[in-house]
């Protein structure tokens, strides 16, 4: 019988096919029916592909490998003798670990070996490079192939001490002149099981050790992970409190805190790291770790109770973790894509109203003479130079955005965003002393904050003047007034506030105080400024992408109704001088009326499922437009 969590998340991914199949069938209804240009077709789809790939991401934090590995066996792979990581003696030696499904690879462990860390590129930089990777084919139908290459996780090599230093690895186990480390920096484990293609990844942490030696992995995982789970003991060690620190403390991610009873912990404890932490105490489960996940992997035993701690875990996700995520992405979907469904929605319901307007216009004119089709061809005329001189405006109006807009491009341009993040370096690294280098790496990412205000400040007033321009148009033109697409940029204001709390806890740490300045400053770069680097370069593209499709909708409906416009001109010309065709233009109109009840009926039905169309919301013009009764031979 599937956990809670389990048929939560398998719901959840259920759902999010649904909504990525609707955005699919909105993509190709602008395909047949409507105009979308090149910059609203890649957003469409970029959102439709952002979706297939969302994945919520659980970490396991803490100090004891042991509990974080049984948890992860006990939560997610029950279903396997023993689970799927081993667990015992040895596990202290697991490197940092992702486990997820990729069905378009066939099953595998891959192993990024610990002499990598001699190498300047990053852990990111080296997933590009597959040579770099060591990869063992997995056989899922096989328990022995399975065991055995998840064992082969827990590989060490014996080195000289001066060796383990020159790879920044000095808290391992020593033997007189020689030390024990992992084999491996870093495993992927691609893997068919239920819980991942159900949607779920699972990040495995190292000790705060590890981490202090490769903050690029703290900085990921608080960067990415949708929910954290935090093994501690007993008491609150300092271990416990750098991990907090470093990993969850700055994260967005849901967080839950694990106390291991069997350790001593109790009420007391919960008070304690609840106010330590300034955490609620609703989110901090006491449970004795070894004996529930023995009981939830040993189902036949007698149990006891204690597996219920992991089932509170589990309904906790389940009822919190997931149901926020939805709401999250329905939110992203409402930003993104609602605008054009908005306006495709109108745009059918002005051919709609067009079509109407045709028809009366050719029932009226029925049996009459040319004056009378010749005064409404007039009058169409006059209109059509009311949307000529709309589209004169637009033309000056995108020139006058496009200029603005790159005003703001500069400010993140390559050239640019190497010069921020190059600020003060030559102090950072020619600082006399420790606490002025500390000083001054605080200080670069306080640079890196006011930077962002102002690009910030800069965008929200580009935002408010596509505003009025929508609204100036929507006043002088007569167009439907429709919402200008998001430019959401606060999201990196956000990541790198949250980079300036971890500067300041990385100058702080007992641990990079001790250290020699080279490893600390290349950590600093590698991990910290690296990370700012990505904040700069994809508010950079999502600036370009924004301002390229900022006016999108605007030039949709200006096309749109100058169209119909000249296709009315058009047809009243060709009927001025032979009135006895006006019954098979209004069949055929009649049926271009119907096509579009439909095309609106489908829009609706797309706006539902994407949950677009809440209760009470009022029609759009041209739902509910009145029958027109086609005139019989008789009455032309």
């Amino acid at each position: 019988m599937p956990s809670p969590l389990e048929l939560s998340i398998t719901q959840f991914t259920a759902w999010r096919e649904k909504l990525v199949a609707a955005i699919d069938e909105f993509r190709t209804w602008q395909d047949t029916y409507g105009q979308a240009d090149i910059e609203q077709t890649l957003r469409i789809y970029d959102l439709a592909e952002g979706l297939r790939n969302d994945r919520i991401r659980l970490a396991l934090l803490g100090e004891s490998a042991e509990d974080k590995i049984g948890l992860i066996n006990a939560m997610l792979f029950s279903d396997l003798p023993g689970g799927l990581l081993p667990s015992g003696p040895g596990s202290e030696f697991l490197c940092a670990t992702e486990i997820f499904h990729d069905p378009s690879a066939s099953p595998y462990v891959r192993v990024l070996p610990v002499d990598t860390r001699k190498k300047q590129e990053s852990i990111s930089a080296l997933r590009a490079s597959p040579i770099e990777w060591i990869t063992m084919r997995l056989n899922p139908d096989s328990p022995e192939s399975v065991w055995e290459a998840m064992c082969s996780l827990l590989e060490t090599r014996t080195v000289s001490v001066d060796e383990a230093k020159s790879m920044n690895m000095t808290s391992v186990e020593r033997s007189g002149d020689v030390v024990s480390i992992p084999a491996w920096r870093y495993a992927l484990i691609n893997m068919p099981h239920p819980m991942l293609k159900s949607g779920l990844i699972v990040l495995y942490t190292p000790n705060a050790q590890v981490l202090s030696t490769e903050p690029e992995i703290a900085l990921r995982m608080s960067a990415n992970a949708q929910t954290m789970v935090v093994v501690m003991t007993g008491e609150l060690t300092q271990g416990a409190r750098e991990v907090w620190q470093r990993c969850a403390q700055g994260s967005k991610a849901h967080k839950s805190i694990v106390l291991d009873t069997a350790s001593g912990a109790n009420a007391t404890t919960v008070e304690s790291v609840a106010k330590a932490f300034d955490f609620p105490a609703s989110n901090i489960f006491l449970i004795p770790v070894k004996q529930a996940v023995k009981e939830r992997l040993a189902p036949t035993q007698p149990a006891s109770g204690n597996g219920n701690g992991i089932a509170q875990i589990e309904r906790m996700h389940a009822e919190k973790l997931v149901p926020e995520r939805r709401a999250l992405l329905l939110s992203a979907v409402a930003k993104e894509i609602g605008p054009l469904v908005q306006s495709a929605r109108q745009a059918v319901a002005a051919r709609f109203i067009a079509t109407i307007k045709e028809m009366q216009d050719l029932k009226s004119s029925s049996g009459k003479n040319q004056s009378v089709a010749q005064a409404m061809l007039a009058r169409l005329e006059t209109e059509r130079m009311m949307y000529q001189k709309s589209v004169a405006t637009f033309n000056v109006t995108y020139s006058d955005l496009m200029a603005k807009g790159q005003e703001l491009l500069a400010a993140l341009h390559e050239d640019r965003i190497e010069e921020i993040l190059s600020h003060d370096r030559e102090f950072i690294h020619g600082a006399w002393t420790t606490m002025g280098m500390w000083k001054n790496m605080q200080g670069l990412f306080g640079y890196f904050t006011l930077q962002v205000d102002k690009i910030l400040n800069y965008a929200v007033k580009l935002k408010e003047s596509v505003d009025g321009i929508y609204q100036s148009f929507h006043e002088n033109f007569g167009l439907s007034k429709l919402a200008s697409p998001p430019l959401t940029l606060e999201k990196y204001r956000e990541s790198m506030l949250a980079l300036e709390g971890n500067a300041r806890s990385f100058c702080h740490d007992p641990i990079n105080i001790a250290k020699y300045k080279d490893f600390v400053l290349k950590n600093f770069y590698d991990g910290l400024v690296a990370e700012a680097r990505q904040q700069f370069e994809l508010t950079r593209l999502d600036t370009e992408r924004w301002l390229r499709g900022a006016l999108g909708p605007l030039k949709g409906q200006i096309t749109e109704r100058q169209t119909l416009m000249l296709r009315r001109v058009e047809n009243l010309r060709n009927l001025k001088d032979n009135m006895t065709s006006a019954q098979d233009r209004l069949k055929g109109l009649d049926q271009q009326r119907q096509s579009l009840k439909k095309q609106g009926d489908h829009l609706d039905q797309l706006r539902t499922d994407l949950a677009l169309n809440p209760p009470g919301t009022a029609p759009v013009a041209g739902d509910n437009a009145p029958p027109v009764s086609i005139p019989s031979a008789a009455q032309v």
